[in-house]
């Protein structure tokens, strides 16, 4: 498995390199606040996210001038809890790696799911620790060298994951990880 993740996280390195000096393009001069790898419950996929301020008010005018809130969850009614969710559900931001016309993100993922089929589920645990930590590597490692911004404190950098009740002890920790202690006391505070 070692093999694999050494494998892995060289190509997820190069692919969020990749990916996020396209997206860039598209974004053009919006500002960037946040950048997150996301993935699902099984382990078997990881995309890529970024949000910016411009974006982030876009969507949360749509949703309250359209009263959108109708056909979201009951709990998003209150202003504050929608902005909130707008700004750091990544779900529900504007940019990620399919808006490439060629990802090489979606490569390495498929490059994970293969691996992840032939893992035994007695092993999924090991596996998917393993995987959070390439994860984690590859942001750290590009958010070193500065790729995301020139500040640390400028930008918030997380790993998600879509379809699981363990999301916000993922966010956390991986925010703790990979971010200035004056971003991460921030984003800890995220949903006060």
């Amino acid at each position: 498995m070692k093999e694999f993740f050494d494998e892995f996280g060289k190509r997820m390195v190069m692919a969020v390199r990749r990916d996020f000096k396209g997206l860039s393009k598209i974004i053009g001069n919006e500002r960037i606040y946040a950048v997150c790898l996301v993935t699902d419950s099984d382990a078997m996929t990881v995309f890529l996210a970024i949000n910016t301020y411009e974006k982030m008010e876009e969507k949360y005018q749509k949703y309250t001038q359209k009263n959108w809130s109708e056909n979201l969850n009951d709990e998003i009614l209150n202003d504050e809890i929608l902005y909130k969710t707008v700004k750091w559900v990544p779900a529900e931001w504007g940019y990620d790696n399919s808006d490439l016309e060629q990802s090489e993100i979606v490569i390495v993922s498929d490059y994970l799911a293969e691996k992840r089929e032939s893992i035994e589920d007695s092993r999924f645990q090991e596996f998917e620790e393993k995987f959070y930590e390439a994860m984690a590597e590859t942001l750290l490692t590009l958010h070193n060298e500065g790729l995301f911004c020139h500040e640390k404190d400028d930008i918030t950098v997380f790993i998600s994951i879509s379809d699981d009740e363990r999301i916000e002890m993922v966010e956390n920790y991986s925010a703790g990880v990979l971010n200035s202690e004056n971003v991460r006391s921030k984003f800890m505070k995220r949903w006060d």
